[in-house]
């Protein structure tokens, strides 16, 4: 595949913008390179997606999402933390493996429409959610919601046998997911990381969400919920946690000495009223925080532009200091940062990377001028994802001209809509 006229944004945090040429082979970028390609790489492409007024970038990467919570957007609605996550497992606990299948065609259809190629997914009923990732065609890492305190959530016998059955450096792989620490016993945190480091992946869980959790942590453990992990020996490089909003100075070092990182979900922390992630701290002091929208229960919509551009104007907010969170940093969180966190070898256009990429249509007023000067401000902080017109995967096409190649678009919306208006009804 030859993508030629594109602006290219090839490494957010350093490059600049340039309009040119990238040059794909099987499911790797192969070359790219400013201006017109050269004739033995035209000649040598059997595609040509001619991108003139198009931006192209590494594909997002969502670093903590719920596929199964998609079905009743809008319910559940003004509520903390803690009473709302009792209706959402109540929810849960009554899932069908049907329903759950029309919830994630429902969450991936909306990411890869939106030009997130990667998603971090913890979810209630993983075999699930890994058929419908391999038929969608998005990259995804699913990390099943282990606890011992919800009798529906999956055992980690049934992560062992996914994790088993998953071929390395498949499009979807499986990490260890814990829901967190006050929902799975020490024991069973213990357990988890074991099994983790055993087949080399990730362990993943929310940790530090809300002062009411990070408070009954520490009275039950006299510790902070990232100093327990670390008692238990759970906190090691691959250990991936969810919000992090009440993490103090100390959990900050703790996590970046062990290789720690951080999903930073604004939306879900503003919305429940949780409070505002220390994220230009982490950052300092040496974890990698990636971006996430959590499931679409606590955010409404599963858009990391959207992301984006909260992150960026709350860390100036918060600090009163425009300069904080600058766009490439926050684009390169996004993309290189999301992928680093879940071990995939995309998030930059580079010779050797994994094809994942998005096309973003620049005939919209918000997104003028549309040059290298201005272009990665304006994708921060205007674009949409509607504005996402082509989606590449693992080197192939997965969204072209807005619509979905692989499934049906229509039939999955249909669907969704139906099952969530049933499910609805029977909430009342």
């Amino acid at each position: 595949m030859l993508i030629r006229n594109a602006l290219v944004i090839a490494r957010p945090a350093t490059d600049k913008p340039f309009f040119g040429w990238v040059r794909v082979r099987g499911n790797r970028i192969a070359a790219l390179g400013e201006g017109e390609p050269p004739a033995e790489v035209s000649a040598d492409a059997t595609r040509v997606i001619d991108a003139k007024g198009r931006i192209l970038i590494p594909g997002l990467v969502n670093a903590h999402a719920h596929s199964h919570s998609s079905l009743t957007r809008g319910s559940a609605e003004g509520m903390t933390l803690e009473p709302w996550l009792k209706a959402v497992i109540r929810e849960q606990s009554q899932l069908t493996p049907e329903q759950a299948r029309v919830s994630a065609y429902a969450t991936y259809a909306e990411m890869l429409l939106s030009g997130t190629t990667a998603v971090m997914d913890m979810c209630v009923i993983p075999e699930v959610a890994r058929e419908v990732a391999e038929a969608i065609g998005i990259r995804a890492v699913i990390a099943p919601y282990v606890a011992d305190t919800m009798s529906f959530a999956p055992t980690l016998d049934r992560v062992e046998a996914m994790l088993a059955s998953t071929a390395r450096g498949a499009r979807v792989r499986t990490w260890v997911g814990m829901h967190d620490l006050e929902s799975a016993s020490d024991a069973l945190l213990q357990e988890g990381a074991a099994l983790a480091r055993e087949h080399g992946v990730g362990l993943h869980l929310h940790c530090s969400e809300s002062k009411f959790w990070t408070e009954k942590t520490r009275a039950r453990t006299g510790r902070s919920p990232v100093e327990q992990l670390e008692h238990l020996g759970v906190l090691f490089e691959g250990t991936h946690l969810a919000h992090c909003v009440w993490v103090n100075d100390a959990d900050q070092r703790l996590m970046a000495s062990r290789g720690a990182s951080a999903a930073h979900c604004p939306h879900a922390n503003l919305k429940l009223g949780s409070g505002i992630s220390p994220v230009v701290a982490m950052r300092k002091a040496g974890v990698l925080v990636a971006l996430a929208t959590d499931g679409s229960k606590a955010n409404n919509r599963l858009d990391m532009f959207d992301v984006m551009k909260f992150a960026s104007l709350l860390a100036k907010g918060v600090a009163h200091d425009p300069t904080l969170l600058q766009p490439g940093e926050v684009l390169a969180m996004a993309t290189a940062t999301g992928a680093s966190v879940l071990g995939i070898a995309a998030g930059e256009i580079v010779p050797g990377s994994l094809a994942d990429l998005s096309l973003i249509a620049v005939d919209r007023f918000h997104l003028q001028p549309a040059v290298p000067e201005t272009v990665v401000t304006n994708l921060v902080h205007a674009a949409r994802g509607s504005d996402v017109d082509t989606v590449i995967v693992d080197g192939r096409v997965v969204v072209e001209n807005g619509r979905l190649t692989l499934v049906d678009q229509d039939e999955i919306l249909a669907r969704h809509s139906a099952v969530g208006r049933e499910l609805l009804k029977l909430g009342k």
